[in-house]
């Protein structure tokens, strides 16, 4: 449950021939045609097909919390024969009580007989896990408490790639009924790209008890209070044919074109595509550039002042330990080697001792006008 990739949701998309279709609404008034087979593997948005293109709606229903989705797409071959595929919305939902253990092929027959249920088709195991899969949400659970959640989220606020801060959104929230929304999603579902993949963190307790709150009430209610306060989730989406293409050029395990091959995807391989997103939108921690010639004790030193001068700190308050050594001698002492392993720095890094510059006259200016910001 925790700390490991797990499969959330997916369109999952089968033969029409290989299906027996119950309730003959889901062709006759669920039908989408796609004027071709890439745009139809690509989940092409119905805006960018144009006025011709047929926009019905899929056949939808609410269950205790749990959505089904059906509809029919097709397109026409290069033999003018219209190929027809079910798409159908799977959701980890659909395990019901064992929800947080995510799709995988030991619980694959529970989702089966649950949309088998609904009366409106009839699928085979085998036709399902022949069936070829897109919009795959991929997510990790972990157990953080509330307000170092807010500290991760912050760290996430200061250091953004300057092109990507815009396609982030943070949420702090609390409703009339004292319910809590609290995360961050980092561009929008519709919009993502393979440099802009569609990611979210966000507290998945809060949402239980808010969104989700006929669903946890039907299958999970109750939770241990120690999981459910401090429950936050990870989903990285990976959307079509060509972002995973993408992944496979960029080194993960994501050449799943069947369900059944994404079912074999292993949990740690899922976990680092999931991974992946993140750096997209998050500054990638430069490789400190201390002098590893130095004493163990002095390599530490020098490191933490790569680290404060990277935050803003300046000459003096890098000294600024000086005051709390009584001993004139030892303070003389410590003073000089600072000094040193400052100036050593500024020579392994001409950046460094830039931005070292840089911090000196700003935070003088800062104070000359009544400001000390460190």
């Amino acid at each position: 449950m925790f700390n490991t990739g797990l499969i959330d949701s997916l369109k999952i998309r089968v033969k029409l021939d290989k299906i027996k279709i119950l309730d003959k609404r889901l062709i006759s008034d669920y039908i989408e045609y796609y004027p071709s087979i890439e745009q139809l593997d690509n989940d092409i948005e119905q805006t960018q097909l144009g006025d011709n293109f047929n926009r019905a709606k899929p056949l939808v229903k609410i269950i205790q919390g749990i959505t089904y989705r059906l509809y029919v797409k097709a397109f026409i071959d290069k033999n003018k024969t219209a190929q027809e595929y079910l798409v159908l919305q799977i959701s980890a939902k659909m395990l019901k009580k064992r929800y947080f253990e995510g799709i995988t092929k030991d619980n694959i027959k529970l989702i089966l007989d649950d949309i088998n249920a609904l009366g409106i088709v009839h699928l085979t195991q085998t036709a399902l896990l022949d069936g070829l899969v897109s919009d795959i949400d991929i997510c990790i659970n972990q157990l953080i408490d509330e307000k170092s959640l807010k500290v991760a989220f912050s760290l996430i606020h200061n250091f953004p790639r300057a092109s990507k801060k815009p396609l982030m959104h943070f949420i702090n929230q609390t409703s009339q009924s004292g319910h809590k929304n609290l995360g961050v999603d980092f561009n929008k579902r519709e919009k993502a790209t393979n440099s802009t993949p569609y990611c979210k963190i966000y507290h998945k307790g809060h949402e239980l008890l808010s969104k989700s709150i006929v669903f946890y009430k039907a299958f999970l209610e109750p939770m241990k209070r120690p999981i459910l306060n401090n429950l936050v989730r990870y989903e990285f989406t990976v959307k079509a044919s060509k972002h995973k293409e993408y992944l496979c050029k960029q080194g993960f395990k994501a050449d799943f074109k069947t369900f059944g091959e994404l079912l074999a995807t292993k949990e740690k391989d899922l976990a680092q595509i999931a991974k992946s997103g993140l750096k997209h939108y998050i500054e990638e921690k430069p490789k400190s550039k201390v002098n590893t010639e130095l004493s163990p004790t002095d390599i530490v030193i020098q490191y933490y002042q790569e680290q404060l001068i990277k935050l803003g700190f300046d000459t003096e308050k890098l000294l600024g330990f000086e005051y709390s050594i009584s001993c004139p001698v030892a303070k003389s002492r410590m003073k000089t080697k600072a000094k040193s392993l400052i100036s050593n720095l500024g020579t392994l890094d001409g950046l460094l001792d830039r931005k070292l510059l840089d911090n000196d006259r700003a935070n003088h200016f800062l104070k000359n006008i009544g400001l000390d910001t460190l």
